[in-house]
C-alpha cells in the first residue's frame, strides 16, 4: 500500500462513508438501539437501529452517485457473498410457497417486518464489504476495543452500582427526539430472590451484551500478542481483561462460551503466535473470579439446578416441533413467521439454528450456517495466516470474533437482538476485506472516430446529364 492510499484511510480521511462506520459501531456498544424509538409517526417500526441502518446505505448510495473513479479495482475473492445471497433467496421462497398458510394464520405483520430487517442486513453487508479498505482494518479493530471496554466498564458498574448507564444517558440526551424504553437492569433489587440478575449494559438482554464482548475480546488478545513493546503488551492484555471481566459480570453461559470459543479459536489458527499470552490468560481468570468475590457463578450454572432447569424449559418444545419440521422439511414454514415476543402462542428454542430449521427448512439451515463461516474460510485461506501487518491480525481476530457468534447462535435466539448481528456483518467485511487484492483498474479503450464517407466533388460547371429516354 503506498503512502497516499495509507493518508486517505481512516481516520485520516474526509470521506464520509468510514465515519459514518465508526458512528455505526459506536451506536452497537454504547447506545440502547433496539429499545429507542425515535418521535416519528410512521406506518413501520421506528426502532433507531433501522435508521441507523437505513443511514448508512443512503451514505454508500449517495457517494457512489457522486464519487469520481478511483483508477483502483477491488478483487473480492470467490464466492464472498454466495451463501448471504443463497440464504435470502431461500428466505423468500419459503414466504412465497407458504403464502396461504401465512395468510390464513395472520402471520404477516412479522413476517414483513423479519423479511425487511433481513434487506437491511443484507444491504449493510454489501455495504461494508465494498467501501471498507484494507488499510482501514487495523484502525477499525482499536475502534471495536475502545468501544467493548467502555460497555465492559459500564457493565461492571451496572452490576455493583445496580443503575444502567447507558439507558439513562441516551434517556438524557436523546429525550428531545426520542424515547427510550425503562432499563431491564435486575441487579440487586433483591438478592434474595430466586433466578440470576440482569445485566444488559446497553442491549435488552445480558444474553447480547456478552455475545457483543466475548466477539470483541480477540481483537485486544491480536493485538497484544503483535505488540512491538512490554508496555503495549500490558496496555492490550489489560484491555482484553476488562471486556473478559464485562462479559462474565452478566452471569450468563454466553459471558464464559463465546470468549472462551474465540480465544481458543485464535490459538488454532495460529498457536505459535498465541502460546506466549498463557499467563496473561491465567490471570484474567483469576482477576475474573476475584471481581465477583471469588464466586463468579455463570461457572456454577454449567451444571447448576437452575441451568438445568432453565435447559429443560427449552428442550421440552424441541420433540413437540418435530412434525412442524418434518410437514416442511425442505423450506420450512415461512421466514419470519417465529415471532418470540409471544410466548403464548409459539414455541421459544433460544436456538437460532433450530428457529431457521423451523421457518426455513433445511436448506435455509445449511445457508444459514454457511453465511457465517463463510467468510471464517475467506479469512483463513487468504489472510489470517499471513504476516501482512494490514491484513493478517485484523483478519484472524475478525475470524475468531465471527466462531465467537457462530457458537452463540446456538445458545439463545440471536437475531431476535440487532447488536450481535450487525457486529457480525461488520467482522464479516473485515475478512473479505483482509483477503481482497487491489489492482489499477485498467484505463478504457479509445473510442474510435466514427469514418465519414467522402464527398464527390462534381466539376464546376458541370450539369447533370439530360436523361436519354
Amino acid at each position: 500500500m503506498n503512502a497516499l492510499q495509507r493518508l486517505d484511510s481512516w481516520p485520516r480521511t474526509k470521506r464520509p462513508l468510514p465515519w459514518v462506520f465508526a458512528l455505526f459501531l459506536a451506536s452497537i456498544f454504547l447506545l440502547p438501539i433496539d429499545a429507542t424509538q425515535l418521535k416519528v409517526h410512521l406506518p413501520f417500526s421506528s426502532e433507531s437501529d433501522r435508521f441507523f441502518a437505513a443511514f448508512v446505505i443512503a451514505t454508500w448510495a449517495i457517494g457512489a452517485v457522486l464519487a469520481k473513479r478511483s483508477g483502483r479495482l477491488r478483487l473480492r475473492p470467490r464466492g464472498w457473498a454466495t451463501a448471504m445471497i443463497v440464504f435470502f433467496a431461500i428466505a423468500i421462497l419459503s414466504v412465497v410457497f407458504n403464502f396461504d398458510r401465512i395468510t390464513n394464520l395472520g402471520e404477516w405483520a412479522t413476517a414483513e417486518k423479519r423479511l425487511v430487517l433481513l434487506i437491511t442486513l443484507v444491504g449493510l453487508f454489501a455495504v461494508f464489504s465494498v467501501s471498507l479498505r484494507v488499510t482501514e482494518l487495523r484502525a477499525f479493530g482499536v475502534l471495536i476495543v475502545v468501544l467493548a471496554s467502555i460497555t465492559a466498564l459500564g457493565t461492571i458498574y451496572e452490576e455493583k452500582a445496580h443503575d444502567n448507564l447507558f439507558y439513562s444517558t441516551a434517556t438524557t440526551v436523546l429525550s428531545p427526539i426520542a424515547e427510550v424504553e425503562p432499563a431491564p437492569t435486575e441487579a440487586g433489587s433483591d438478592p434474595s430472590a430466586p433466578g440470576r440478575p440482569m445485566i444488559s449494559g446497553p442491549t435488552r438482554h445480558a444474553l447480547s451484551v456478552a455475545t457483543l464482548l466475548g466477539m470483541a475480546v480477540p481483537f485486544a488478545i491480536v493485538f497484544a500478542a503483535g505488540a512491538p513493546s512490554f508496555r503495549r503488551k500490558l496496555l492490550w492484555g489489560s484491555l482484553a481483561l476488562l471486556i473478559i471481566v464485562g462479559g462474565l459480570i452478566t452471569q450468563r453461559r454466553s459471558g464464559l462460551i463465546v470468549p472462551a470459543v474465540a480465544i481458543l479459536s485464535l490459538f488454532a489458527i495460529k498457536p505459535r503466535q498465541f502460546l506466549p499470552l498463557i499467563p496473561i490468560a491465567l490471570v484474567a481468570i483469576v482477576v475474573g473470579f476475584a471481581v465477583k468475590g471469588g464466586s463468579i457463578s455463570v461457572i456454577s450454572q454449567l451444571t447448576g439446578s437452575e441451568n438445568k432447569a432453565s435447559d429443560e424449559g427449552r428442550t421440552s418444545d424441541y420433540e413437540a416441533v418435530v412434525p412442524d419440521i418434518l410437514t416442511h422439511p425442505a423450506i420450512g414454514r415461512g421466514y419470519g413467521t417465529l415471532d418470540s415476543l409471544k410466548v403464548d402462542t409459539y414455541r421459544i428454542f433460544d436456538n437460532e439454528y433450530l428457529g431457521e430449521l423451523y421457518q426455513t427448512g433445511f436448506l435455509g439451515l445449511l445457508a444459514f450456517i454457511g453465511l457465517i463461516l463463510t467468510p471464517v474460510v475467506i479469512a483463513v485461506r487468504y489472510a489470517a495466516r499471513k504476516d501482512n501487518p494490514l491484513r493478517g491480525p485484523p483478519a484472524l481476530a475478525a475470524a475468531a470474533g465471527i466462531l465467537g457468534f457462530f457458537v452463540a447462535a446456538a445458545l439463545y435466539d440471536i437475531l431476535t437482538f440487532p447488536q450481535a448481528p450487525y457486529l457480525f456483518l461488520f467482522l464479516a467485511a473485515m475478512c473479505t476485506t483482509a483477503a481482497s487484492v487491489e489492482k489499477v483498474a485498467p484505463a478504457p479503450a479509445p473510442r474510435a472516430l466514427p469514418r465519414r464517407r467522402p464527398r464527390r466533388r462534381r466539376a464546376h460547371g458541370a450539369r447533370p446529364l439530360a436523361n436519354p429516354m
